[in-house]
């Protein structure tokens, strides 16, 4: 089995590559430098001549890009595995979300994700993952430990809030899930998070001790918000810190 993955500089997709060698799947990078995102003939051209099964959809981009990607992959049909997120859901309002709630999105990011969903949904075989907050293990990348280090050295402490519940999981976690998802055959929309039951600040404090850090922090409730994701078909590591 062969698959595209785009977005290999990103947050999730250098797991997600990881994850897919090691279950055997030949993996080709999507390098928008060599091929002209916003040509179809030439996106067709890259997908057909890669003779891949998946096409994993993981950076951002012109909403033409995704159209491109969509309608290449339905002419050879090959599935196409969409990361969206939790900023699809209004910022206004709060969770925890199931399946059938409908997304408001009041944010560009969240709209922009939105509406790259329903581009990909438009061929029923696909897959749409809305996922939460990742947690990695290094700095200078896009996600909660790295804010978290950076609010540390620029602030000398930490606040975090006991009134939000966010949607989070670690970034091998996702990984395994979308790999897990996609070889399933599954179709239409999954939400991928593995905070059940976590606040803000009881995470950023079981984190300090992941991490072996110095991390002052302090609780607040200025913050109150759950934007926690529930979907029991997806398998994920459940947080028990």
């Amino acid at each position: 089995m062969r698959a595209i993955v785009s977005g290999s500089h990103g947050t999730v997709a250098p797991y997600l590559i990881k994850e897919l060698k090691n279950r055997g799947i030949d993996v080709i990078v999507f390098d928008r430098n060599k091929v002209d995102i916003l040509s179809y003939d030439a996106v067709y051209n890259f997908i057909k001549e890669s003779k891949c099964n998946l096409f994993f959809h993981l950076a951002t981009g012109d909403l033409k890009w995704i159209s491109n990607i969509v309608e290449a992959c339905k002419d050879l049909t090959i599935k196409v595995i969409y990361t969206s997120s939790v900023s699809v859901y209004n910022e206004e309002g709060t969770g925890p979300y199931q399946i059938d709630d409908i997304p408001i999105p009041n944010t560009e990011y969240g709209k922009y994700k939105y509406e790259g969903e329903k581009i990909v949904l438009t061929n029923r075989m696909n897959l749409v993952a809305r996922l939460g907050w990742q947690i990695g293990y290094e700095i200078n990348t896009n996600n909660m430990y790295d804010y978290l280090v950076k609010q540390y050295q620029n602030e000398g402490i930490i606040t975090a809030s006991k009134m939000w519940y966010p949607s989070c999981s670690f970034i091998d976690d996702t990984a395994f899930s979308l790999s897990d998802l996609a070889l399933n055959d599954c179709k239409g929309i999954y939400l991928i998070n593995s905070n059940i039951s976590y606040n803000f600040y009881e995470i950023v404090c079981n984190l300090k001790k992941k991490y072996n850090t110095n991390w002052q922090i302090n609780s607040d409730t200025s913050f109150a918000r759950d934007d926690r994701m529930f979907d029991d078909r997806v398998k994920i590591k459940k947080f028990s810190f």
